[in-house]
């Protein structure tokens, strides 16, 4: 017979892990319940600069309504290039870019040397403009105001593009957005690439531009990798390779399985305002008797190949931009607006013709970003250009 004091000893023990597994319970049921009814939707916030974001080119190409507010964005920048079709007026674009890319070079000729580039393989003034206010937007938040001011001055001397490429061509160094001048930048810039077949090959399948699957998969993980350093400097910075997988958020794009679902859903939904139409609708299907549960967590968190990820990622950002289309808000070539939908979600992805930039805040150092922000600044940084081509209209 068990003695007095060992009866209580095992009797605290019971009591202990009976208590430890009603906590868990109650926390895995409150976390069902909490996606179940969207209580971990992203609220976000708006960036305190998410008014900067809209025009382009100095306002010369950007048309305006009465409310200020930038009305009738094009399907793609040959649209807005054709604009420039008045040759006084394409003359007057390109002096202000050459202007604006010798203003960035005196502070980052690295982004110089990018903007360059771009200018060169794209052919697009309008693209160049839009990479220039991406610049002037940094260069204005770290207290360098009017700095583009001499660039409205039709009395400016500008150089010529061969100049400035000998000036910047060959350009090193650190970069004008900080946060891509640190480690964490450097594992993601090296895993993403690793990736390019499986982005192509997503961004194939949903018609999304690969550039803006890869902006909205980048902040993912840089949200990922400044938030769990210790894991970073064991496992990611080493092998290089991106994170996959958190208890609510799966996969490189972080796509959480109640999105996942609803994405499902709306592929199949000719009634659903996300609805992309019959090409679409079966890119998502499950083989006849599998266990959909558990393929949808092996297809959103599958170390091997991360193709998968990457299309619901992707399918999931074009039901968004869909949506806004059909509401006559194009969105396509506001990568500031789609990732910060993709981070806020189907909720609160309410067409309008004033949409902000926000959503969750992501904390570098000691600066503080939201995520559309952060999708901005990689879209038009120049950076992985060479891999992730922009996608412009033209022929």
């Amino acid at each position: 017979m068990k003695s007095l004091p060992m009866r209580r000893f095992f009797s605290v023990v019971y009591f202990v892990i009976l208590h430890i597994f009603a906590v868990v319970g109650i926390v895995l049921v409150g976390g069902f319940f909490a996606i179940r009814f969207h209580l971990t939707d992203v609220q976000g916030t708006v960036d305190p600069r998410s008014d900067e974001y809209g025009p382009t080119a100095s306002g010369s190409v950007s048309e305006k309504n009465t409310d200020g507010q930038t009305a009738g964005l094009p399907d793609s920048f040959a649209e807005l290039d054709q604009k420039l079709s008045d040759l006084s007026l394409a003359r007057k674009v390109r002096a202000e870019n050459l202007c604006g890319i010798t203003v960035v070079g005196r502070y980052a000729p690295v982004n110089a040397r990018n903007i360059l580039e771009v200018m060169t393989s794209s052919g697009s003034d309008v693209l160049v403009a839009k990479m220039l206010l991406a610049a002037k937007i940094r260069l204005e938040g770290a207290g360098h105001e009017d700095l583009f001011h001499e660039c409205l001055s039709d009395s400016v001397q500008v150089s010529d593009e061969e100049t400035l490429r000998k000036s910047f061509g060959t350009a090193e160094g650190q970069n004008l957005f900080p946060w891509m001048n640190d480690e964490e930048w450097a594992a993601i810039r090296s895993a993403i690439v690793k990736d390019k077949s499986a982005i192509e090959k997503a961004s194939s399948a949903s018609g999304v531009e690969p550039r803006l699957v890869v902006a909205c998969a980048i902040v993912e993980q840089v949200r990922l990798f400044h938030s769990q350093r210790e894991l970073f400097k064991k496992v990611f910075e080493p092998l290089k390779i991106l994170g996959n997988a958190n208890k609510i958020s799966l996969g490189v794009m972080g796509i959480k399985e109640a999105t996942a679902i609803e994405t499902e859903a709306h592929l199949a939904d000719a009634s659903s305002p996300y609805y992309l139409g019959p090409a679409f609708e079966h890119l998502l299907d499950y083989p006849a008797g599998s266990d959909v549960a558990g393929e949808r967590y092996t297809r959103l968190t599958g170390d091997g190949d991360h193709y998968y990820s990457y299309l619901y990622g992707s399918l999931y950002l074009k039901q968004m931009l869909s949506q806004w289309e059909k509401a006559g808000h194009n969105i396509n070539y506001r990568p500031e607006i789609a990732t910060t939908l993709f981070n806020v979600g189907f909720p609160q992805s309410k067409p309008s013709a004033n949409p902000k930039v926000g959503g969750s805040g992501i904390k570098i150092g000691d600066a503080e970003y939201s995520f559309g922000s952060l999708g901005y600044e990689f879209y038009y940084s120049g950076e992985l250009f060479d891999t992730f081509p922009f996608v412009t209209g033209k022929k």
